[in-house]
């Protein structure tokens, strides 16, 4: 908020993904169900904030999420995670894709190459010293 990040997660998934783009999906709608959290705690302090953006490295993934029709697939993912597609629909949440390499938050998550990590420390360095 106001340029600087306010909350973050990282955790195991609680289920088992069979694909890059499932896990993804299943993030995503962790991520909305925190956001949904944030837009209610602000609007409690009264700041209405009516869309925000999400930022996913998947492409399938988003499309995925914005494009609510049968995929053979995809059909074994449990239905609570399709909240995420709701909330997009009614412009709640805002789906961005974000490149791989700009994705800051992948050196928190995963095992990176030291080339990419440091790379990927040295802008999260820089985006707050900026703050």
């Amino acid at each position: 908020m106001n340029g600087g990040p306010i909350t973050w997660c990282s955790q195991k998934q609680k289920t088992t993904a069979l694909s890059t783009t499932e896990a993804e999906f299943v993030a995503a709608c962790e991520a909305a169900k925190e956001i949904l959290w944030l837009q209610q705690l602000l609007l409690d302090l009264g700041e209405n904030i009516t869309s925000v953006p999400l930022y996913v490295d998947n492409q399938s993934a988003i499309k995925l999420i914005s494009n609510p029709v049968y995929h053979k697939k995809t059909k074994h993912i449990d239905v609570k995670f399709n909240f995420i597609r709701e909330k997009v629909e009614l412009g709640v949440i805002k789906l961005n894709y974000i490149p791989s390499n700009s994705q800051l938050a992948d050196m928190l998550t995963k095992a990176l190459p030291t080339q990419a990590f440091i790379y990927l420390r040295d802008h999260i360095l820089f985006f707050f010293s900026q703050l």
